[in-house]
């Protein structure tokens, strides 16, 4: 209504004045008049107007506070702790529920500093984005908000109470379900070596013992195959498993067979920091077991996400009998090189015989196959060198090898990638080829540690093999057809690395290691020829002398060496003066710790008695039972590795009491 009669008076307003300046035209007193009447009204009109304005804003103002008034009321009374505080962290205000929670009745907290009364930390609470603070068995979490008043900068600090919700959160944590794997590794050996009646006694006490193991720690078991049993229990047993170190696995090994055989079993439980499904819990535990199962078994994996712990794993992987599995495999990787464009054959870093030996192997069922194939090698150390010159002089392998930088031309859309003699990625002599082809092929002998090929499409590890040289001849065996599939040179070459890791045969040597020997001896293989390749010069044995007689003897029966040797050959004398210290009698374990260029080497050599590879899978190493090895790139003093090193060794035997 206002609004309309202010458009009438404007309106009025106008005709006065058009009215008044056309009457000025014809008669100046009337248009003069008509002006007064104009102005007098535009008078009165401006005065309602600012009387209007005032009062509107007037009215803002009280409307602007009372409502101060009620945000402090209320912020005063709000249930969340909050307070003002200058960049210092001196207390300006608080509110009514900060005063509750942190004042005590001695200690007023105005101009009081909150850093120093409550040990806040207030500047990670106004730089980290989820900050908790924790007071008096209670947590909050903090949000700030800064503001000014023009001279000064302040923090507007909110406490947030989630004391139950981290409780219900733990207590969530604590009572989910982890899957839990057990395969008992050596079942096709009972029923295949016991008559039924003790096969049947072994086994039930196998059952009884598992049954009696889940019942202790409440969990549900059920038996989904002979072999094979899931368990589901709650997350917060975890704990006392892993304290115990998976007693089950110590419990069913004491169990006694006419075989003097031990049962052993393979663990997998998968636990992850984020909030999972039941489906991808399973999956994460059943690939902790496949890593159990890859590792040789004997032992429980614990997978943390991508962190994964090892317990037991005391005997060495059992060689199976069957050849199903290499039937299969063979079949499979056949296939798979007959669909490529071409094969690009792949070793671990500072390859040796083994790693070589099974490369040459499968450049030759390429060959046979008619497909072309190439060997990536960074560089001929010294452990492979006599090998390269005995290729080079007898057969046509100028165009096998190629370097890295090379790969790029020979590589195309359906190039297979085969890698031996290794399951580790940050080994490989091309660290980043698996992920930029389609398919890649795994063949190896070791356990599986540290980071594995995700994108394997066929995987072909057995850690009871005695080297990579005796799976692929394994395999050759199943693709040889027409008898034509590895030459003499080819075959001489898998000799060589059957020979280099069974130490002539005296160490890792199973029935099937002579089975693949004896292939190979049918295929022109010469055992003399071998043992030249394996052959050292006069100055490199001088040196495996001297790191032989530098071994100092720990723990009664285990020897450990320090020597420095910068040059190509010092890898393999370290390799070899640890095989050489367990001829001296006493001697069931030795390690060789190696100074060179790039830091500290660690070889590591054993009868049997002890599991080298556990020991050096705590300093970042691997292998297997027998025979391991670990690097300490950022280590430099040969005596503090040395000190690593009982260390390992003191924490493997107080597990193992």
């Amino acid at each position: 209504m206002k609004d309309r009669i202010n458009a009438l008076v404007v309106f009025a307003l106008i005709s006065v004045l058009v009215l008044s300046l056309g009457i000025l035209v014809y008669n100046q007193i009337l248009g003069v008049a008509g002006l007064l009447v104009f102005v007098s009204l535009l008078y009165y009109y401006k005065k309602n107007i600012s009387i209007d304005e005032v009062r509107f804003t007037q009215a803002i103002e009280n409307i602007y506070a009372d409502l101060d008034k009620i945000n402090q009321e209320r912020m005063y009374e709000m249930p969340i702790a909050m307070t003002i505080v200058d960049i210092e962290g001196v207390i300006y205000w608080y509110n009514q529920t900060f005063g509750n929670v942190f004042k005590s009745e001695k200690r007023a907290l105005f101009n009081k500093n909150i850093i120093e009364e409550l040990g806040f930390d207030l500047k990670a609470a106004v730089q980290v984005e989820e900050y908790t603070f924790n007071y008096e068995e209670r947590e909050y979490g903090v949000v700030t908000n800064s503001f000014t008043d023009k001279v000064h900068q302040f923090e507007l600090v909110h406490f947030f109470d989630l004391t139950e919700q981290s409780r219900q959160k733990q207590l969530y944590r604590k009572t989910s379900p982890i899957f839990c794997y057990v395969v008992i590794d050596n079942y096709d050996e009972i029923n295949e070596k016991l008559p039924s009646h003790k096969r049947s006694a072994v086994l039930s006490q196998v059952d009884i013992k598992i049954n009696r193991w889940a019942k202790a720690i409440d969990s549900v078991i059920v038996e989904y195959e002979n072999d094979r049993y899931l368990m589901i229990f709650e997350r917060g047993k975890i704990c006392g498993i892993q304290d115990e170190r998976f007693k089950i696995l110590d419990d069913v090994r004491e169990i006694e067979n006419d075989e003097k055989t031990p049962v052993t079993l393979s663990i997998g439980i998968g636990i992850s920091e984020k909030i999972l499904g039941i489906k991808e819990s399973q999956e994460l535990s059943h690939a902790a077991l496949e890593i159990a199962l890859a590792r040789g078994g004997d032992q429980a994996v614990v997978r943390r996400d991508d962190k994964m712990l090892f317990y037991g794993g005391k005997t060495e992987a059992t060689e199976k009998r069957t050849k199903v599995k290499a039937r299969v495999k063979a079949h499979g990787l056949a296939e798979l090189i007959k669909e490529a464009d071409n094969v690009l054959l792949m070793g671990h870093q500072n390859p040796d015989m083994d790693c070589l030996g099974s490369a040459i192997g499968l450049l030759g069922v390429c060959r046979a196959l008619d497909k072309e194939a190439r060997i990536i090698i960074r560089e001929i150390n010294y452990s492979i060198k006599s090998m390269f010159e005995y290729l080079l002089e007898k057969g046509d392998y100028q165009e096998a090898f190629i370097t890295p930088k090379e790969v790029e031309e020979f590589k195309q859309e359906k190039t297979l990638v085969i890698i031996v003699d290794t399951q580790n990625g940050n080994f490989l002599e091309m660290p980043e080829l698996p992920e930029q082809v389609s398919k890649v092929v795994v063949i190896d002998h070791h356990r599986l540690s540290g980071k594995s090929i995700a994108n394997a499409i066929m995987t072909y590890t057995e850690s009871y093999a005695s080297s990579t040289c005796e799976l692929v001849t394994e395999l050759i065996q199943y693709i040889d057809e027409k008898e034509k599939t590895v030459d003499a040179v080819e075959a001489n070459a898998l000799l060589a690395g059957i020979c280099m890791d069974t130490k002539m045969f005296t160490l890792k040597t199973g029935v099937r290691t002579f089975e693949a020997a004896s292939y190979l001896k049918r295929k022109g293989a010469d055992t003399i020829i071998a043992k030249t390749l394996l052959q050292d010069d006069l100055s490199t044995y001088a040196k495996k002398s001297e790191a032989v007689k530098n071994a100092k003897i720990y723990f009664d029966n285990i020897a450990v060496s320090v020597f420095e040797n910068n040059t190509d050959s010092g890898r393999l004398i370290a390799a070899q003066a640890a095989d050489e210290l367990l001829n001296i009698k006493g001697i069931i374990a030795s390690f060789i710790i190696l100074k060179n260029d790039d830091g500290l080497n660690i070889s590591g050599r054993s009868m049997g008695d002890i599991n080298v590879q556990v020991i050096l899978e705590k300093l970042g190493g691997g292998g297997h039972l027998a025979m391991a090895g670990a690097q300490l790139p950022n280590v430099t003093d040969p005596e503090i590795g040395r000190e690593l090193l009982i260390e390992a060794i003191e924490k493997y035997q107080k597990e193992n009491e």
